[in-house]
């Protein structure tokens, strides 16, 4: 694992030093607070052919309870779309993953949609459901797909996706992609994750020796993991140098109370139990104290004045 010299956002040299976990080292700015996750192992392969569809990999208990949150915050995304535009429409979503923010966009009578993934199985599906969707080549590409979508974005969106940009491309791709999407576009919007409450109780767990729950924030030993968690400050930073303007910025838990066991591995019994106890009080604490663990940011061109 080689730790970078320079901060991938700020281009600070103010790092601090790396905090050390299995498999993973985590380096934070001084300077503008962005951190950079360095992980020994970047999850399985296929047969020797290349990296498995990670899709392939979800376990159903997980993969219920992020649908969930999922689908409320695709019902907030909407209503935050429409109250920056007039009439929502041309949308991209550029990692749709299972298309559940798509689903919702169709749903509200949004049109066209498209989606791009690296996942053939999320391609398959979308387009099984009659929804234009089209393959990434690489885990490392740009805007190369855009160029097969049947329309050109007014609304391109990159949801819960570019912390999984290595650090060396990450303004490369966001900036490119933005750029390709030519000059209809009026509306970027990005999902990142940001250290929150769940963060912190998570990073103060793992300098007691439990390491499991920051490690599953990074989604150590996956493929694609986490290279990126944002402040408040390094996505300002990254959205400004990609061209754009920062509009609006809504934090979100990114948890649902009742399924927050599914989110950190408790399938059933009771620890089950304990977990949705717990999820309730976290829930609570952070609406209280507005420390959220992701953040929208709704983001124009920076030629495009806010209507």
């Amino acid at each position: 694992m080689i730790l970078p010299r320079r901060c991938p956002v700020c281009g600070g040299e103010r790092l601090e030093a790396p905090l050390v976990l299995p498999g993973l080292q985590i380096v934070r700015c001084r300077a503008c607070g962005h951190r950079v996750a360095i992980h020994e192992q970047e999850g399985e392969t296929r047969d020797g052919r290349g990296p498995a569809d990670y899709h392939a990999g979800y376990d159903r208990t997980f993969l219920e309870s992020l649908r969930a949150t999922r689908v409320r915050q695709a019902g907030l995304l909407i209503s935050h779309l429409r109250r920056h535009l007039h009439d929502v429409s041309a949308v991209i979503d550029y990692g749709a993953g299972l298309g559940w923010f798509l689903r919702a966009c169709r749903a509200a009578g949004i049109a066209p949609v498209a989606g791009v993934e690296i996942s053939e199985i999320a391609v398959k599906d979308l387009e099984a459901e009659g929804i234009e969707a089209h393959l990434l080549p690489t885990e490392a590409s740009g805007p190369e797909a855009l160029g097969h979508v049947s329309f050109r974005p007014r609304v391109i969106t990159f949801l819960d996706v570019i912390e999984h940009f290595t650090p060396d491309r990450l303004l490369e791709r966001l900036r490119e992609t933005v750029q390709a999407c030519g000059d209809r576009l009026e509306l970027v919007v990005v999902k990142v994750p940001v250290p929150g409450l769940l963060y912190a109780g998570a990073n103060t767990l793992s300098r007691l020796g439990v390491t499991g729950p920051l490690r599953q924030l990074y989604q150590a030993s996956t493929r694609p993991p986490h290279f990126n968690y944002f402040s408040a400050r390094s996505a300002e930073i990254l959205l400004e140098a990609a061209g754009l303007s920062l509009v609006e910025r809504v934090g979100d838990r990114d948890f649902e109370a009742d399924g927050f066991g599914g989110r950190i591995g408790v399938a059933g019994g009771l620890a089950a139990k304990a977990a949705r106890l717990e999820g309730a009080a976290l829930a609570v604490a952070v609406s209280l104290s507005r420390r959220f663990d992701s953040s929208f940011l709704f983001a124009r061109p920076a030629s495009i004045r806010p209507v």
